[in-house]
């Protein structure tokens, strides 16, 4: 009986020790006023990204519509050129005549591209678009090595 009431003490007393001995994380630190005031300039850039990125949209947009708009004034002036030459094809009898109608069609077609190319050169560079800003980095605990994953 002894020795039965002796392995009840001794086991008892490995119980409530090893629970003494329960792991505890160590309390998550107070983020520091430059972490939340890195938050802050974080959350303002990105504010200001999206209003940037509205304006470059409407930017692209304006650019698109204008370089339409000049394609089809270029389209129109090479359509009524040809349309032009047809016609005047069909009154030229002599060679030197329908070579002076090819001519006179290749030049304007030639006038039309330089004032296209004009045209496309006075819109300027395409906008940039803006930068998304930066994340600041969490300053947790899990990657004090680095981000490196631990061998299990």
């Amino acid at each position: 009986m002894r020795k039965m009431r002796a392995a009840q003490i001794s086991l008892l007393a490995v119980l409530f020790s090893s629970s003494t001995f329960v792991a505890h994380a160590d309390p998550t630190p107070a983020p520091s006023p430059t972490s939340s005031s890195a938050i802050d300039v974080y959350k303002a850039a990105v504010e200001q990204f999206k209003r940037d990125r509205e304006e470059f949209a409407a930017a692209m947009r304006d650019r698109a519509q204008k370089i339409r708009l000049i394609n089809q004034t270029f389209d129109l002036a090479v359509k009524k050129a040809r349309q032009d030459s047809r016609t005047a094809m069909q009154v030229a009898v002599k060679p030197e005549q329908k070579s002076a109608v090819n001519t006179n069609l290749k030049s304007t077609i030639t006038n039309a591209i330089i004032a296209r190319e004009g045209a496309l050169l006075e819109l300027g560079e395409p906008p940039v678009p803006p930068t998304e800003p930066v994340r600041p980095a969490k300053n947790s605990p899990m990657m004090k090595d680095g981000g490196a994953k631990k061998n299990r």
